[in-house]
């Protein structure tokens, strides 16, 4: 039978063989026609060339001409053609010859990978690549050891690098050579060397830094991961990214990972009912979202406006918001309601909200009917947009992510209708025809806790990290046909349901080591806190097929998923080692403070608009402004106003130096003339402001205080606005200021210098108290001091 079984797979693969081939001429045929290649296309055709290239070939002396180094980042993820590529590029240096001889410096390789974190098996990325190149570049450089290690992690605190040496250390050790996860004795991480980092946050200063999260379903696994981000934003700290100092959490620093974006909504949605900011990273489900619903219902009923079934989702939308009552009401005349010239009686059964919505609907509808065909349909949008007040809709958490999902919508508009004549059934259809696919529109950085996929957080970190739903498998069947591209003899395997070869069950290995690096890369994302969670299915977690839960140790997931609701911690410990502790998450509350119902709308106007009627204006003044004002007032001259330009001057030099690392030169006064503006530059005593700016300026150099600002870790010209209510006895006053330099030092504390290029005045100091003020209010967690320098 598995003769018969075995025969039946190698008939069925020649006919799929065969359909592929005929599928793979049409693309080819298509890309020829557009004059187009694919990623493939040009590596391969890159191949080729290089492939035929002898030592005398021209390509190969342009080529050797031209590259003399090559770095390659990121190599654990390198497909076996990608590194062909490379290794044909410095095939010659290993032989002896070729231009790159004669250069002064001599030619390097050089590739920078981690094996454990070769996540990108399925792009062809082959994790034993990365063994290959090292010994095929131990043959370029016959002398000395080629491999360089790093092992020590500035990253995460102590107790997380000693809990992922125990999690992957008594993780499971496949027999596979090549391809097999290994965390051997090098590769773990030296906590005592990590402990000893500065400004390190200890696990006493706020409990532990290793959570746990157990919810008894989906939703109440989300809704207790955003309690506890509630808990994290209004109570914890973490170590500031680039200071290293403790300062509170913002959602910004916190990252939910999972393996599949499969439950990335559930999460969002309860996070966005605590208010809390919420974006998904590279996230799919564009046409899933609210706002791109409305549109594609609106587009839709534009299209067909006689169509019942269309004009009842854009009754239901947010555009217009009727009750599902309403609808029933008017089942079998939603069509006619929205379009005949006089509203029907059946409108008098509704409540007077839906009846006056339906009426304001149908006094704009038709508009948008008549003048559909008339203006670009990304036009007509528009208008729609303002009619039905769609901005009020998109207040909320999620206002950044819905307005930029609307602009990529109204892209994809604008690109069909610009391709030609296109009517908006075309358009409608077209858009019903789209991939499901389609991420959310990329948003400028924002702070919001970020929703992403493992693979996305590659290369990132975060203080914060909750990897979500561990159990969960990556779901569905194993596809109909599989392809096996090597079977470990340089031969590919192809396998036709219900058929299983032995290169399927290799396959399913391969996928078991790639879910334990998968893993390693969540869990060092984490810096300050990494919490654990998964969701149970009547009473207990059932750990799925190709889950990150399925590669953990036995005594972890028996400790993590056996944990009862009541305890508030569990203790896991690995061989010879102290063990770690897990603080466990409780139940969400079932209210927050911070859950303002958001879906009831007012009806009185002055409920929303009468907050901002009432907000005082302001009197804004500048520093100078406010310490000029208790002085006597000095002669407007001109000598007055050089003096203040060379200071100026003197400043932006200072700033121009510290940050191209430069001090006096041959042309500064150049370089002086370059930071004028053009008021300054067509004063008649312009050349002597140069010199005296060019004097002060070398002075300055001479002081060892100047010279280290200009050296060390300095901000110069610091701007800040703050609030105050002891300037003026008429109220407040917005003070708004430039520091002229702000000096960070090793221990963390902060310096105010303020330069003066003219002599010592009484209100120099009052200048700088206020400055100092400002800093602390802008760090109020570090010490602040303050000096002036007289140059």
């Amino acid at each position: 039978l598995s003769r018969f079984d075995h025969d039946l797979n190698w008939v069925l693969a020649r006919g799929a063989q065969r359909m592929f081939a005929i599928a793979v001429t049409e693309y080819e045929r298509e890309l020829a026609a557009r004059s187009m290649l694919d990623f493939s296309d040009l590596l391969q055709r890159a191949l080729d060339l290089l492939r035929r290239m002898d030592e005398f070939a021209q390509s190969r002396y342009r080529l050797e001409s031209r590259y003399h180094h090559v770095l390659v980042d990121e190599f654990q993820d390198t497909s076996r053609a990608q590194w062909e590529l490379v290794s044909l590029l410095v095939q010659s240096w290993g032989e002896g010859f070729g231009l790159v001889h004669d250069a002064p410096v001599p030619p390097s390789v050089f590739v920078v990978g981690d094996r454990k974190q070769s996540i990108y098996g399925f792009r062809d990325a082959d994790v034993g690549v990365l063994h290959d190149a090292g010994a095929y570049i131990e043959t370029l450089r016959a002398s000395g050891d080629v491999r360089r290690s790093i092992s020590h992690s500035f990253r995460a605190v102590p107790t997380l690098l000693a809990f992922v040496n125990d999690l992957f250390g008594t993780m499971e050790k496949a027999e596979r050579p090549r391809d097999g996860f290994r965390y051997e004795v090098s590769d773990r991480f030296p906590v005592e060397a990590a402990a000893s980092a500065p400004h390190d946050l200890k696990a006493d200063d706020a409990g532990s830094p290793l959570g746990l999260v157990l919810g008894d379903s989906l939703e109440d696994s989300a809704s207790r991961v955003a309690a506890e981000i509630f808990r994290l934003l209004e109570a914890e700290m973490v170590r500031d990214q680039t200071t290293g100092v403790s300062r509170p959490v913002s959602p910004g620093d916190i990252a939910i990972l999972f393996r599949s974006r499969e439950t990335h909504r559930e999460f969002q949605a309860a996070l966005e009912a605590l208010k809390i900011p919420a974006f998904v990273y590279k996230g799919l489900g564009f046409f899933d979202t609210d706002e791109v619903k409305d549109y594609r219902a609106l587009l839709r009923f534009l299209a067909a406006p006689g169509s019942e079934l269309r004009a009842a989702a854009l009754l239901r939308s947010r555009l217009v918001r009727v009750s599902d009552a309403a609808l029933v009401e008017l089942a079998g005349d939603l069509s006619s309601t929205l379009l005949a010239d006089e509203p029907p009686s059946s409108l008098d059964g509704l409540e007077p909200v839906d009846r006056a919505l339906v009426g304001r609907l149908r006094d704009s509808v038709r508009e948008w009917v008549a003048v559909a065909d008339r203006v670009p349909p990304a036009e007509l949008l528009d208008r729609v947009y303002a009619d039905c007040a769609y901005a009020f809709e998109l207040r909320g958490p999620r206002l950044v992510q819905a307005r930029e999902n609307l602009k990529k919508m109204r892209s994809l508009v604008r690109r069909v209708q610009n391709r030609g004549f296109a009517t908006l059934s075309r358009i409608a259809d077209h858009v019903d025809r789209l991939s499901g696919d389609v991420s959310n529109a990329v948003v400028d950085a924002f702070d919001a806790v970020n929703l992403m996929t493992v693979h996305a957080a590659k290369g990132l970190e975060f203080p914060v990290v909750f990897l979500v739903e561990l159990a969960r498998g990556t779901g569905g069947a194993s596809p109909a046909i599989r392809v096996v591209g090597d079977r470990g003899d340089g031969v590919p395997a192809v396998s036709i349901a219900p058929f299983r070869s032995v290169a399927d069950d290799d396959q399913r290995a391969r996928d078991r080591e790639e879910t334990k690096r998968l893993l390693y890369v969540a869990t060092t994302r984490a810096r300050d806190r990494l919490y654990l969670a998964a969701t149970r299915t009547d009473g207990e977690v059932k750990i799925g097929t190709g889950s990150l839960a399925a590669v953990l140790s036995e005594s972890l997931a028996e400790t993590l998923f056996t944990a009862s609701s009541d305890v508030a911690e569990v203790r896991w410990a690995a061989d010879h080692s102290k063990g770690h502790l897990l603080r466990c998450v409780g139940r969400a509350p079932k209210a927050d403070a911070r859950a303002v119902a958001a879906d009831g709308l007012s009806a009185d106007v002055d409920d929303l608009l009468g907050p901002w009627r009432s907000v005082p204006v302001l009197r804004r003044a500048r520093v100078t402004e406010i310490v000029d004002s208790d002085r006597t007032a000095m002669p407007n001259s001109e000598r007055v106003l050089g003096r203040s330009v060379v200071g100026s001057l003197v400043h932006r030099l200072l700033q121009r130096c510290a940050e191209s690392g430069r001090g006096a030169d041959e042309d500064i006064k150049d370089k002086i003339s370059n930071l004028m503006t053009d008021d300054e530059r067509s004063r008649d005593d312009c050349a002597q402001l140069v010199s005296e700016a060019e004097a002060v300026f070398r002075r300055a150099l001479l002081r060892e205080e100047v010279v280290a600002l200009i050296d060390g870790d300095s901000e110069f010209e610091f701007p800040f606005s703050m609030r105050r209510d002891d300037i003026d006895t008429a109220g407040d006053v917005v003070v708004r200021g430039t520091i002229d330099c702000l000096r960070r030092w090793p221990d963390g504390r902060l310096t105010v210098v303020e330069i003066k290029t003219g002599n010592e005045q009484p209100h120099h100091e009052q200048q700088l108290g206020i400055y100092v003020d400002a800093t602390r209010a802008l760090f109020p967690d570090v010490v602040v001091d303050g000096t002036v320098v007289y140059l």
